[in-house]
């Protein structure tokens, strides 16, 4: 740990750090929801820093860095979405056949980040802060197969940046240690059901290439070494003193 200790605050200064907390809290609440509701296409410019930032986002097998890249996916996962919807109305004309594009859009996926035990350090200069919280969730989503259903035991790890007075993403990992089909052993292969007709168009369907494929935190399994969760936050005064949960490329 870290032999930084933050100094002492004004109560003008402590409030502005209460506040700092109290925003990022809801920062990452609204963007679990805005994911619950498949409304990814607004997450980039709802909540991260922007173009001219080194944002990254990273997932346990790879990651996306840079704005061009990190919207990429989450235009993709609209794209996703929309496709999914459309092959449902196709599958079930009866519910669904009378609604438009926009009425259908979001059946289908359903994705649940209930984040927890969080802990949050806002920087002595107040410029930046980091975030680590433990997430047990769930998600459906529609394959080859159909509908297939999975839980999840992972983390959210994040760097903000205080940008213009309001807080925003930096670098954001969403890594898994189980992300398990339901009713299947999380310590043993996933056994996928076979394709269904109706929904073979997904077999074409590729997210965007990553900036680079590499394992960032293996799943668990039997022969997995003992792995401790992402580093915890520690006190610090200012970015460039402490440790980063982007990636940097080699």
């Amino acid at each position: 740990m870290t032999s930084y200790t933050h100094p002492t605050y004004s109560t003008e200064q402590l409030v502005e750090r209460w506040e700092s907390q109290r925003e990022i809290k809801n920062l990452m609440g609204k963007y679990a929801n805005c994911v619950i509701l498949n409304r990814e296409d607004e997450l980039f410019d709802a909540f991260w820093a922007g173009g001219e930032n080194d944002v990254c986002l990273v997932f346990n097998d790879g990651y996306y860095k840079g704005a061009e890249a990190v919207r990429s996916y989450y235009m993709a996962e609209r794209e996703r979405n929309a496709l999914v919807s459309k092959l449902l109305r196709d599958r079930f004309p009866e519910q669904l056949g009378g609604k438009n594009d926009d009425e259908i859009y979001g059946i289908g996926p359903f994705k649940v980040n209930p984040m927890a035990c969080p802990v949050i350090e806002i920087a002595g200069d107040n410029a930046s802060a980091k975030g680590l919280w433990y997430c047990q969730g769930a998600y459906n989503k529609v394959e080859e197969c159909g509908p297939l259903a999975h839980w999840t035991w992972g983390f959210f790890a994040v760097d903000f940046i205080n940008k213009d007075g309001a807080w925003r993403i930096l670098h954001l990992q969403q890594v898994n240690d189980v992300d398990s089909i339901c009713g299947m052993s999380w310590g043993r292969p996933q056994k996928i059901p076979s394709p269904l007709p109706e929904f073979m168009a997904l077999a074409d369907f590729r997210y965007p290439a990553y900036t680079e494929s590499v394992t960032i935190r293996e799943q668990y399994n039997p022969r997995r070494p003992f792995t401790g969760a992402p580093r915890i936050p520690e006190p610090y005064e200012t970015f460039s003193e402490t440790f980063s949960y982007g990636i940097e490329e080699v």
